[in-house]
């Protein structure tokens, strides 16, 4: 019996002081990769990250919230990786490029050392099947139009791809790279038009630094590190957890209390709150602020959500078929914009994290022009304008009318976001100033992206994070109405011809000028109302190093991030 004491003794012991004992401590025994600058890093550790709602699927072709495309990143590669200039590329899949003397043919080597979590190895063929997914209407890929002067793509060998170019223009290598690789032996029986159904989408295979281990539909995702990612020593972090915590204020009390360690978009009164506490020391909770990539604006539907029918709607013409009762009209959707006083919704839910915006084209991208005219909030002009469309409240009850119909319409956004639903509330005040009736409906998150998609809504109040490109052809593109992005099925022949001359234009001193006048017809148009951009603000634990948020992204060098062996939690 003593001599099974002490083995018990003895084993518990060697158990504490490999796992950590009751207070989280990590294994004294850790295995560390040597860095170029002479570090030794340790290996392992677990992030916890707290996201609102789960996502869609995990096919960076069919999904369309930012959550999936973070969590994508850490699972598929690219050919090559932009880097913070927004100009240059960091070598992944492709580890060398050059471009023919007429910049129409652009080469790439692939390594041959990229392996699929399945053991089969990532080869040109894989970028070719990759690019015709990109491309096929069926799929309809957020990003399909960056593709639209890629003419061909073809597999040399299983390691050289060969991409030619119908045109010139400055963001061949970005149109190029952009969408991460897949595996054509997989996918590639697949006809293009199940895709969105295929078993692959919640069983993903890649070839990043982490692999799919267990998703559990609105509890938790959970990737680790890939043992064969080709860049040896890394990811340092052997697991991440994606948390699904439905309630913002539960989030912001987990993060608070260490159950988990990441919050992307602290709600901003807390964010604030956050900066003051961990300067003055109060909390482990590492603030990171800088100007991202989002808007938010309120896209005014110029179709009839209840006579569209995706069937019989197949040409842009067609849409002129069923024009919406309230926005189809520019005058409605200047005259809405009029009314909301949007410097009062930055300042009232802002806390000095929301700026100013005009245009769709971001501060981040050298194209961005801070002189655009301005619309003003301006109530009475917006009450002239709605009444020029025919919109008059003639029975005095307060609510205007045309054509026996009330102006009464549903504004949507996304349960969750609590700086949108309180910009609901405001703008819904304003509208009503205006003889304008908003009922705001609050849908789940893939609810509403759905509805976006399929152009179910009259308006919405959302979010877009945009290109490192400067491009609006996605968005408000006439030919992107039979696409899933433009929201509005915006239509302006003379937008489309400006926004086309700016993509090809390889001076950029006068690509500049062709993007400045393009929004000013947007301005005119207000096929959206752009309520302000927002600076990012996250919360992560100050022990996790090494760790790089900007533009680009908050996961951007993920695979570096590391954690002290004694700081680890299990």
């Amino acid at each position: 019996m003593l001599k099974r004491i002490i083995v018990f003794t003895a084993l518990v012991s060697f158990i504490l002081m490999s796992c950590g004992g009751g207070n989280g401590n990590a294994s004294k025994d850790v295995t560390y990769v040597t860095m170029p600058d002479g570090r030794k890093i340790p290996q392992g550790g677990t992030l916890i990250v707290g996201l609102i709602s789960d996502v869609k699927a995990l096919n960076p072709y069919i999904s369309t919230s930012v959550q999936a495309s973070n969590i994508e990143s850490l699972i598929f590669m690219t050919l090559a990786d932009i880097n913070k200039d927004l100009s240059t590329y960091t070598p992944r899949i492709a580890k060398s490029w050059e471009f023919s003397d007429d910049r129409k043919t652009l080469i790439f080597h692939l390594r041959t050392d990229v392996y699929w979590t399945d053991g089969e190895k990532t080869t040109a063929e894989d970028v070719v099947f990759s690019h015709k997914l990109a491309t096929d209407p069926h799929v309809a890929w957020s990003a399909i139009r960056w593709k639209d002067y890629i003419s061909n793509v073809e597999a040399i060998n299983d390691s050289t791809v060969q991409y030619t170019f119908s045109k010139v223009y400055p963001y061949q290598m970005m149109d190029a790279t952009v969408g991460p690789i897949v595996p054509e032996h997989l996918l590639g029986d697949i006809k293009p038009e199940n895709i969105a159904t295929a078993d692959f989408n919640l069983n993903p295979v890649g070839n990043g630094p982490f692999k799919l281990k267990k998703w559990r539909q609105q509890q938790q995702i959970e990737v680790v590190a890939n043992p064969d990612y080709y860049e040896h020593g890394n990811p340092h972090l052997q697991r991440i957890v994606f948390k699904i915590v439905p309630d913002r204020t539960a989030l912001l009390t987990q993060m608070k209390t260490g159950e988990i360690d990441l919050l992307e978009n602290v709600p901003m009164k807390e964010f604030q709150q956050l900066k003051k506490d961990y300067k003055a020391g109060k909390t482990d909770i590492k603030p990171y602020e800088f100007m991202g990539r989002t808007y938010d604006y309120i896209g005014w539907n110029t179709i009839d959500p209840e006579k569209y029918d995706p069937d019989v709607h197949t040409t842009v013409e067609s849409f002129n078929e069923i024009p919406n009762p309230y926005f189809a009209d520019a005058r409605v959707r200047r005259a809405m914009t009029m009314a909301i006083n949007r410097e009062l919704i930055r300042e009232a839910i802002g806390y000095g994290l929301l700026t100013e915006m005009r245009g769709p084209i971001a501060p981040i991208l050298w194209a961005y022009d801070e002189n655009l005219p301005k619309i003003p909030f301006d109530p009475e002009k917006s009450r002239k304008l709605l009444s020029e469309a025919g919109w008059v409240d003639s029975d005095g009850d307060g609510i205007r009318e045309k054509d026996g119909r009330d102006f009464h319409f549903i504004m949507k956004t996304n349960t969750g976001n609590e700086r949108r639903e309180q910009a609901c509330t405001l703008i819904q005040d304003m509208l009503s100033k205006v003889g304008v009736k908003m009922e705001i409906r609050l849908e789940e998150g893939v609810t509403f992206f759905d509805n976006l998609d399929s152009k179910q809504f009259e308006a919405a109040l959302a979010g877009w994070s945009v290109g490192l490109k400067v491009d609006m052809t996605t968005t408000f593109h006439s030919k992107s109405v039979l696409d899933k992005y433009n929201f509005p099925s915006y239509r302006n022949p003379e937008f489309d011809k400006v926004n086309d001359a700016a993509k090809f234009e390889m001076d950029r001193d006068k690509a500049k000028e062709l993007w400045s006048e393009a929004q000013r017809i947007l301005i005119e148009d207000q096929p959206y109302t752009w309520l302000f951009y927002t600076k990012s603000g996250h919360g992560l634990h100050k022990r996790f190093k090494d760790v790089v948020m900007d533009q680009r992204g908050t996961y951007v060098n993920l695979r570096d991030w590391w954690v002290p062996a004694d700081e680890r939690k299990y």
